[in-house]
């Protein structure tokens, strides 16, 4: 059996990725930014959310090419950002931030899936 995960666990995750992506720009954009986010300008939060986005979808087109460090990377890292997506949902809950949230909610289960088929095929 090939360590290549299946393409599928790859467009989930570069899926969970846009979401992320677009929720965070449209949140800021359009929402109501925290004391935090107000602090940073938008071109520089644009610029970080790039950056992580372009360095998330690398890992994981690591893992999909069968790279086997990333694979630790990935699941280390990406534990640590679902622990980081379901505590924004929580706030996003409690703000009744519903843009933020839907993006978020389906990076969360997005991610889940890839985790699924990342196991799965291992």
């Amino acid at each position: 059996m090939s360590r290549t995960p299946a393409p599928r666990a790859a467009l989930a995750w570069w899926g969970a990725t846009a979401c992320w992506f677009l929720g965070s720009v449209l949140s800021r954009l359009l929402g109501q930014p925290t004391e935090l986010e107000a602090a940073v300008p938008v071109p520089v939060a644009l610029l970080a959310y790039v950056l992580v986005t372009a360095l998330w979808a690398t890992l994981v087109y690591a893992v999909h090419r069968g790279v086997t460090a990333a694979h630790v990377t990935l699941a280390v890292v990406g534990a640590l950002g679902v622990v980081d997506l379901v505590l924004q949902l929580a706030g996003d809950v409690v703000e009744s931030d519903f843009l933020h949230g839907a993006f978020f909610l389906a990076a969360l289960v997005l991610s889940v899936v890839g985790y699924v088929l990342l196991l799965k095929r291992r």
